[in-house]
């Protein structure tokens, strides 16, 4: 059977039940687009999230989320267990969050000069700035929580999926899911607050 049978027959079997990761990366590797599309979106809220928690810019996140898709479509080859596709997924984001930071560094002797001294705020953009540095505040702490833990925290809370489903992710029991984010939170309300006695 050829890559495009393959894919038609993957394609038939997961339209009688919800395909699994591995499901969609074999047709994708068949060559099924689409497939590929369903892993996106699937999983882009979760690279998206990770992309930011690893300091990517808003203005430049759907630029690195893509670039991470991207690169994951052109080695889908080199995904030894393909039901760990979204895993997999973060560590491609990580990387190219990685890239974009030493690409700043270099960037960061280009003078400014003074004239952003010189400027003022509009009505409500304080209010706006402030937000903004907590929600910053809150994503550099949830980039130090241990993996499991800020892997749930993305799945359960800015992925939006329930606790099944971040249980199915991370191997875990929905119970276990649960004890997990506890922690998690815990750690970040601990932080959050330390911040603000500093401050």
């Amino acid at each position: 059977m050829d890559a495009g049978g393959l894919a038609a027959t993957i394609l038939v079997t997961m339209r009688n039940h919800d395909p699994t990761d591995g499901d969609l990366v074999a047709a994708a590797r068949g060559g099924d687009r689409e497939a590929f599309g369903l892993l996106y979106d699937r999983h882009a809220r979760l690279v998206r999230a990770v992309a930011l928690a690893e300091g990517v810019g808003l203005q430049d996140v759907a630029d690195a989320v893509q670039e991470a898709f991207l690169r994951a479509y052109r080695n889908l080859h080199r995904l030894h267990d393909p039901e760990r596709f979204g895993a997999w997924a973060v560590g491609v984001v990580r990387q190219v969050a990685r890239e974009r930071r030493r690409s700043r560094r270099r960037d960061r002797h280009r003078f400014v000069g003074d004239a952003a001294a010189d400027v003022g705020f509009e009505p409500g953009v304080a209010a706006a700035v402030q937000t903004a540095e907590e929600v910053e505040l809150l994503m550099r702490r949830l980039a130090d929580l241990p993996d499991r833990e800020r892997l749930a925290v993305h799945a359960f809370f800015l992925e939006g999926r329930d606790a099944s489903r971040t249980a199915a992710l991370l191997k875990l029991s929905r119970s276990g899911v649960y004890a997990l984010l506890s922690r998690a939170l815990a750690r970040l309300a601990a932080g959050v607050r330390d911040r603000a006695e500093e401050d």
